[in-house]
């Protein structure tokens, strides 16, 4: 004999007030189960509705033919163990931005832990599987494409960060296709923010109307660093060499060049493009000393996530104690850009030291600074023209 029951979402305790209204509630649409004995096997099993009529007719079919799945019908997946056969075909490789990758497949499909998404200050969006346990979806069939739409419309995130959450679900929903659990992706059917114009939103470099080492905002966070010689490092190494938070994190002293360079990366060509040291930069490195694992900013032991999640905590400390509003460690890569912009690097030089894939990249992301460096150069032809020197 089976037993129907109900399982309550989140949403519906919440709007009890809290409080679980009770296996045998009838007036809420959460999925409804059946667990007993049926040719002597016990079974506890989603009933995929939310009907309790539907579901009563279920289980008289099945303690009539005496078994929980019918031979003749296809067998419907579910979504956990269609995300948990997706997840254990990705690589689990020792290269850190690897796992990287990996935990961000995870976490768009299953969510984020919940004790880091405390800690955290960035905003958490929902995995997959979240949502589909808050709406009572449980096997693939379920999904369609208007509630794959509405999972994507609770997402927090950006443009970018949404087209590779776009990506994963369509490379998640096709491996449901190749293993026949599916006959189409639903994925399919959500809107790309590539190949569409989007807004791109300014950069904010530090002091963008001075000089870097005039500006106030520049000034106070040297300060608050200067006491603290690897914070003092990192800071100037983010600056003067426009590393990525994560790059600035992995930093190795291997990176330095014997010419008196940074390695930034390794072109297409197989190629090093590199930016020379500092000389502020220089003695900071020279102050601290690298780790037992080679490293001066990483313990080589933990996730790369995890340690640049710590470093972007102890900046946006510094960014606070200094009065900085809206400070973030981009914009430390956005001053370097922007200041060689200033001082004349052309756009394409600047493009190859950020490692845009195109100089389109550049200029569209730094259109402002170009335009004020067209600027520069027109005000200094009128101060030749006027002072006669202009031929």
């Amino acid at each position: 004999m089976l037993t129907i029951f109900r399982r309550h979402t989140k949403d519906c305790i919440a709007h009890h007030h809290g409080r679980d209204p009770g296996r045998t509630y009838r007036r809420c649409q959460c999925p409804l189960h059946a667990e007993g004995h049926l040719g002597g096997v016990m079974h506890r099993k989603t009933l995929d509705t939310s009907s309790w009529t539907r579901a009563q007719e279920l289980v008289r079919e099945k303690e009539a033919r005496g078994t929980w799945h019918d031979p003749d019908e296809k067998l419907q997946v579910t979504v956990a163990d269609a995300v948990t056969a997706f997840l254990q075909t990705l690589t689990a490789q020792s290269n850190g931005k690897a796992k990287s990758t990996t935990r961000k497949i995870r976490t768009a499909l299953t969510g984020v832990n919940p004790q880091w998404a405390l800690k955290t200050q960035r905003k958490v969006s929902a995995g997959l599987l979240d949502f589909c346990r808050d709406r009572g979806i449980v096997t693939l069939a379920q999904l369609s494409v208007p509630l794959l739409a509405e999972h994507a419309a609770s997402w927090t995130c950006g443009p970018r960060h949404r087209s590779k959450r776009i990506q994963v679900l369509r490379r998640f929903f096709q491996f449901c296709m190749v293993a026949e659990w599916l006959e189409k992706n639903p994925a399919l059917g959500l809107e790309h923010p590539r190949g569409r114009a989007t807004t791109v939103p300014p950069k904010q470099p530090f002091d963008a109307q001075y000089l870097p080492e005039e500006g106030p905002e520049w000034k106070a966070t040297l300060q608050q660093v200067q006491d603290h010689p690897k914070l003092l490092a990192f800071t100037l190494l983010m600056r003067r060499a426009g590393l990525r938070i994560s790059d600035a994190v992995t930093f190795h002293p291997n990176r330095l060049m014997a010419d008196g360079s940074i390695l930034l990366y390794m072109s297409k060509t197989h190629e090093p493009v590199s930016v020379p040291v500092h000389p502020q930069l220089r003695s900071a490195l020279d102050a601290i000393e690298p780790n037992a694992a080679g490293y001066y900013f990483w313990s080589g032991e933990s996730a790369i996530a995890t340690a640049t999640d710590n470093w972007r905590r102890r900046l946006s400390q510094v960014f606070k104690n200094a009065g900085i509003e809206g400070g973030h460690p981009h914009r430390f890569r956005d001053t370097f850009a922007v200041d060689l912009l200033l001082r004349g690097v052309p756009l394409d030089q600047v493009s190859i030291l950020l490692g845009h894939s195109s100089v389109k990249v550049t200029e569209r992301h730094y259109l402002a600074f170009v335009a004020a460096r067209r600027e520069q150069i027109a005000n200094s032809v009128r101060r030749a023209w006027a002072s006669g020197t202009a031929a």
